[in-house]
């Protein structure tokens, strides 16, 4: 997998899970993060977290019941 066909893949998606990354390249979170904040560091991706999703860690909202961090192209 390269840069290019991940960002190919995140633009086709707009917003994946980094876990539906893992299974669609099987490859580990680990291995994935180091080109995903490639991507952030150019302002193409946002990185959303259950927190920052619904802005309130304490919150019982169905946003924060998942511990799934989620990726955004915003091209």
């Amino acid at each position: 997998m390269s840069l290019l066909e991940l960002k190919e893949y995140l633009q086709n998606r707009g917003i994946v899970s980094i876990n539906d990354l893992s299974v669609h390249y099987n490859a580990s979170p680990e291995t994935l993060e180091p080109m995903l904040e490639h991507w952030i560091r150019k302002g193409k991706l946002r990185k959303e977290t259950p927190e920052s999703s619904c802005g309130n860690k304490k919150s019982s909202c169905s946003c924060c019941t998942s511990n799934d961090v989620w990726y955004q192209w915003i091209e």
